[in-house]
Parts: structure tokens; C-alpha cells; sequence
């Protein structure tokens, strides 16, 4: 099943969205398997984390491709699955078409903040208003119905990228408003996550070795401690092994995995 779309197209569009869903399906394809070890660590970690327990209702917060989403598993286990990501592609829609209890529902995770950065941008055009990080960031998504266990599956990190992105395209905002944006926008996922309730799967750190001499540069993705988990597991992703994704640097992604 397919939900109708709540995001206007045109913020979709402008944003970014479409050709990043698109993109990141292109990355998978052209790294020829190096994504394989990353995504059955993450399908099996979800598996552990539900293993012998029935939902109602689950939620799967950036259901993306569903590469990673063990989801013949999740429709036997779950009354109802609900998947919610700003794009679903067609491919995905269609393949749900064998599972009655799955529904797609395109939806703002960050709970308003897509259409608030839109008028923030079109305010500083206009009129050259500022907004403040706590203006743009002043909503929490809460999925109805109510699940009784969220997935976040590999959104963490990147819960802020593209609207900072769409921000500092058109508004002069400095590395600290940045980061404020970030870190509120993650402080307010973490508030869904419920222990006993929820698991979280993100990339926390970006490693990129230069592939002509071998020099390790290592990058920080999160901007917050996480609270005390029930178990944890940690690996690397092969993110892009050939200098594609960093002009000449081999890119790996440290995964951090918590059950709460």
C-alpha cells in the first residue's frame, strides 16, 4: 500500500530529494557489492533486536531502497509495518504490492522542518529575514498511529545534511548555526526512540583514505552522546572503496547499531 504523498512536490524538487534517493541507489550499484557486508550486519542486527516478539504496529524510519530492511521478517512479525521516508520510489511501491500489512508513507521525519526551511529561504529572499535555528527546527514528528517499535535505519547523521545544504545555497549561515541545526534535529529523533521500544542503526564516523598515499583522514558525523543502550554492535561500511564518492579517497563509514 501506498500512502498519499504530504510533502509538496515542489519542496521535493528543490530540495534535493529525488535526485539524492536516485543517487544513492546509482552509489550501490557502482560500488558492485562492496555494500553487501553493511547491509546484511544491519538486517541481521534488526532481526536479534525483534527476535520472537509481535507488534501491533512498527515503524521503519528511512526505509530508503529497502536494501537494508529485513522486510519478509517485519510483515510476519507486525500486525502493520509503516514506512516512512521523504521519497519512495516507484520500485520500492511495487514490490510492496505483495505485502497487504506494508504501507509507504512519504512524510517530513524531522517533524516540519522541510517547509520550514522552504519559508525561511523564501523570507531571507524577500525580505532578508534570518531565521534562527530554533525557528527552523521548532517541530517533532510523531508517526501515527502510534508504533509500539521504531527502526531508524541509517538517518541519524544525515537528518540535517540536506536542509543545511538547501540553507546555505541561498542564506549566509555560518558553521555554528550549522551545527546547532544539526544537533537540534538529532536531539528531536532521539526523543521518539523509546527504550524497550526502538533501535537505531547510523553511520558515526567517516574515514577517507587517500588511495595514492595512504593518508587517513577521519571525520565525526554525529553531534551527540547516545543514551545508555540494551546492546550495541559496530562495524564498517565500504561506503566506496574507489575515490568516487571523495575524489581519489577510499570512503568507509564506522555503523554504530543500538537496541534501547
Amino acid at each position: 500500500m501506498e500512502d498519499t504523498e504530504s510533502i509538496p512536490g515542489r519542496i521535493l524538487r528543490k530540495m534535493g530529494f529525488r535526485a539524492e534517493s536516485r543517487g544513492l541507489f546509482d552509489r550501490y550499484i557502482n560500488v558492485e557489492g562492496a555494500w553487501e557486508g553493511h547491509l546484511e550486519r544491519t538486517r541481521g542486527f534488526i532481526a536479534r533486536v525483534v527476535n520472537d516478539r509481535k507488534f501491533d504496529n512498527m515503524a521503519v524510519l528511512g526505509s530508503g531502497w529497502l536494501l537494508d530492511v529485513p522486510l519478509e521478517l517485519l510483515s510476519r512479525i507486525s500486525g502493520h509495518v509503516w514506512l516512512y521516508d521523504a521519497v519512495h520510489p516507484r520500485q520500492v511501491v511495487h514490490r510492496l504490492r505483495g505485502f497487504p500489512n506494508i504501507t509507504t508513507v512519504s512524510a517530513d521525519i524531522t517533524g516540519g522542518v522541510l517547509k520550514s526551511t522552504f519559508q525561511a529561504v523564501r523570507d531571507y529572499k524577500r525580505h532578508r529575514i534570518m531565521w534562527t535555528p530554533e525557528q527552523i527546527c521548532s517541530g517533532d514528528f510523531r508517526p501515527e498511529p502510534v508504533p509500539d517499535f521504531i527502526i531508524s535505519l541509517n538517518l541519524f547523521s544525515q537528518i540535517g545534511v540536506m536542509i543545511t545544504d538547501y540553507l546555505r545555497k541561498y542564506i549566509p549561515l555560518g558553521e555554528e548555526e550549522t551545527e546547532r541545526i544539526n544537533v537540534l534535529l538529532q536531539q528531536s529523533h532521539l526523543r521518539l526512540l523509546r527504550p524497550g521500544k526502538s533501535c537505531l542503526i547510523t553511520d558515526i564516523r567517516e574515514k577517507n583514505t587517500d588511495l595514492e598515499n595512504g593518508t587517513l583522514e577521519t571525520t565525526g558525523l554525529t553531534g551527540l552522546s547516545f543514551p545508555a543502550a540494551a546492546s550495541t554492535d559496530t562495524w564498517e561500511w565500504q561506503f566506496d572503496p574507489g575515490g568516487g564518492y571523495r575524489a581519489g579517497k577510499k570512503t568507509v563509514m564506522q555503523v554504530l547499531a543500538l537496541e534501547f
